[in-house]
């Protein structure tokens, strides 16, 4: 068949491209052939996986990933399109299998760890009595509170039990709303005082009725969470973690500074501090006598008599200068303090002879100026009565020791290492120049044959061209072809001239 020119050439362009092509080229258009291929079928694929869609439902919710993961493998063993949502916590299915699903995993013990809330009320149940209605009402507001609960930082897992008796028509017999909180902590979380009443002020504002003071919350291990009721106790509470903390805060002053003058874990302290809670209420009068000359009262008597005649005599009585102070004493002051610190007795130091490390005891000097340091710290007073004691121990510093060791010979590993890398880069670098040189000079070397091939064939090209065209004269030819002339046409004056070029010559 017989194809236009224009057709045969682009038929034969491709053909051209691959004879021309070498292998590597080959590849990547092979390659390229099938990503494109490739795209393409994906593209078709999502496209026509979009025709089947259904209305979704939530089946369960907040699962854990093994359950889910077991939930997901039996929806798919039995053919059942589901999805998941982000988090992996809950499966969506279509709304008209909802309610077959959950009869059919409930059968198989699903699920173990979801929670519905108030979706048990998106499946309508025409004979409902008012009882169901209640405990299906009380049964999702506990599983919505234990999934608000479950978004708190540090809670792992939440169970919620309310108990909401019956109205009384009675007010003195109506028994109280009452709630109690079961909360799984992450490992390694303690809850803060703040954030447990913030707990229990959720759950006593989500449920009717429900006060704060009938919440409790324990942790999963049965430690009470929530504080005591009674206000003696409760005070006693806080008293005691006041002063643990002010114990902590000191203890924390001491070993930060040890740490940081004679290294870590070469000290311990503890101290020890009585808190004064009372509440004193002094009040202070200071009077200064003759300080003021103003008169506030004055008296005067007279007396008359034959022999001594009139006396009269004057009273006066003056303001007094007088100071009242009154004096609330703070609630939580520090009455006496007592500290004990344990101070490593040997330091260790690197010997520059053995170059070895070695222990040597520390001197007493610096035991003196490191108790110093710890009064300052803390505030010693002697008006108090405080105490300290430093007691200086050996610490085991064979670990301590053997990591400095294994530091040092990392350290001169390291060192040779770097000086070995730093050579091979030098030999490297040198290498590579030697052989760049060899590289250019096999380069000016075929640089220097192509030209003269160049030069060669520009030669023998117009040596082939001769025949179509006369080459110029040159100069020397010039002058050559008029000698010639002048012999041939004045032979005489030639001889002379050559007589003279001659005997110039010999002279």
């Amino acid at each position: 068949m017989n194809l236009p020119e224009g057709l045969s050439d682009l038929a034969e362009r491709p053909r051209n491209i691959w004879a021309q092509a070498g292998q590597n080229q080959r590849y990547a258009i092979l390659g390229g052939f099938v990503l494109v291929f490739l795209a393409l079928f994906i593209g078709v694929m999502a496209l026509g996986g979009n025709g089947e869609e259904w209305e979704p439902a939530i089946l369960y919710a907040n699962l854990d990933y093994q359950e889910a993961a077991e939930i997901s493998n039996r929806l798919g063993a039995i053919g059942i399109d589901y999805k998941l949502t982000e988090d992996a916590s809950t499966i969506v299915v279509p709304k008209d299998q909802v309610r077959d699903l959950r009869l059919q995993l409930a059968g198989e013990g699903f699920p173990k760890s979801g929670r519905m809330g108030y979706e048990i009320f998106e499946e309508a149940q025409l004979a409902m009595t008012d009882f169901l209605q209640k405990v299906n009402f009380q049964r999702a507001l506990q599983e919505e509170l234990e999934e608000t609960l479950m978004d708190i930082e540090g809670v792992r897992n939440v169970r919620i039990h309310l108990v909401i008796p019956e109205p009384s028509l009675f007010t003195e017999e109506q028994n109280p709303v009452t709630a109690s909180v079961t909360l799984a902590l992450v490992s390694g979380t303690k809850l803060k005082p703040k954030k447990i009443d913030a707990i229990a002020h959720l759950v006593g504002a989500s449920v009717e009725g429900l006060d704060v003071e009938n919440v409790v919350i324990v942790d999963s291990e049965g430690n009470m969470l929530t504080e005591e009721k009674d206000p003696l106790v409760n005070l006693a509470n806080k008293q005691f973690r006041m002063q643990q903390q002010v114990e902590y805060a000191l203890e924390k002053k001491v070993q930060t500074l040890m740490d940081e003058v004679i290294g870590k874990d070469r000290s311990k302290v503890r101290v020890n501090v009585e808190l004064d809670f009372s509440q004193q209420d002094r009040q202070e009068q200071v009077v200064t006598p003759g300080a003021t000359q103003v008169i506030i009262s004055e008296e005067t008597n007279e007396k008359s008599s034959a022999e001594q005649g009139t006396e009269e005599q004057a009273i006066r009585n003056y303001e007094v200068n007088r100071t009242v102070r009154n004096i609330i004493g703070s609630v939580g002051s520090i009455n006496r303090l007592s500290m004990a610190l344990t101070i490593d007795k040997t330091k260790v130091i690197w010997n520059e002879e053995t170059e070895v490390y070695e222990e040597e005891n520390r001197p007493q000097e610096e035991i003196q100026n490191l108790e110093k340091l710890a009064k300052k710290a803390v505030g010693f007073s002697d008006e108090r009565g405080d105490q300290i004691e430093v007691f200086p121990m050996l610490f085991d510093k064979s670990q301590d020791i053997q990591a400095k060791r294994e530091a040092k010979a990392e350290e001169r590993q390291q060192f040779w290492t770097d000086i070995a890398i730093n050579v091979a880069k030098i030999l490297l670098i040198i290498g590579a120049l030697v052989v760049l040189r060899f590289v250019i000079k096999a380069i000016g070397r075929g640089v220097g044959m192509e030209e003269e091939l160049e030069v060669l064939g520009e030669v023998q090209t117009e040596v082939d061209a001769e025949d179509d065209f006369e080459r110029p004269e040159t100069p020397h030819e010039i002058i050559l072809r008029r000698v010639q002339d002048m012999v041939r046409d004045r032979p005489e004056d030639s001889a002379k001239l050559i007589r003279t070029m001659l005997l110039e010559e010999q002279q």
